[in-house]
């Protein structure tokens, strides 16, 4: 009788944690359904994913901003092509507030984390934003825990150039160049603190 009280007990244990997560919805005297995703709920999942990682090796860094290039350069490339008024002075906003808070890392990495938000929904993609914000916002956490920070202000400046000009293919290598530059600030950084 005990381990099947027991056993009770885990399962409602267990059923509580799936609803918590959005995984399954409880329904008194009809039972338990599993529930189709949602994107608040992915993009927290990812989040929750890479944020509670020990400090990265190079490697993992390394990997994480091979992802963050991919989804970046499609991010960018759409934007040129999609965005609005509206979305470029939102991008536009971000840029100048890295160029007025050049030398204060803290707001530097907000702006800059802003920044890249704003052109990613300038790409007007819900499914891209879902995937891409929760790896900007870790990777800009881990540089923050590195002290790896060198804000790139020209090549920033260079994408958001790129967008206003609508030239998509021009957006995403402005964007590769970023990429490939923090990169190497990630390798410099993270060979010295390791």
């Amino acid at each position: 009788v005990y381990e099947v009280q027991h056993l009770i007990s885990q399962r409602r244990e267990a059923m509580k944690i799936l609803e918590d997560r959005g995984v399954v919805e409880v329904k008194a005297g009809r039972g338990t359904f599993t529930v189709a995703p949602k994107p608040d709920r992915v993009k927290e999942s990812l989040l929750w994913l890479f944020r509670d990682q020990p400090l990265p090796t190079l490697e993992d860094r390394e990997s994480l901003l091979e992802l963050r290039q991919v989804l970046e350069e499609t991010s960018a490339s759409l934007a040129a092509v999609r965005a609005t008024e509206e979305d470029l002075r939102e991008v536009q906003s971000a840029l100048e507030d890295m160029a007025r808070e050049n030398g204060n890392p803290d707001a530097n990495i907000s702006a800059d984390l802003r920044f890249h938000r704003a052109v990613m929904r300038a790409a007007h993609n819900s499914y891209l934003e879902m995937v891409l914000d929760p790896v900007m916002s870790v990777y800009l956490q881990q540089i923050k825990l590195t002290n790896s920070f060198n804000p790139g202000l020209a090549m920033h400046n260079h994408i958001f150039e790129q967008i206003r000009a609508r030239n998509a293919v021009g957006a995403r290598q402005a964007v590769r160049r970023l990429m490939k530059r923090t990169l190497e600030d990630s390798r410099r950084t993270l060979q010295n603190f390791h």
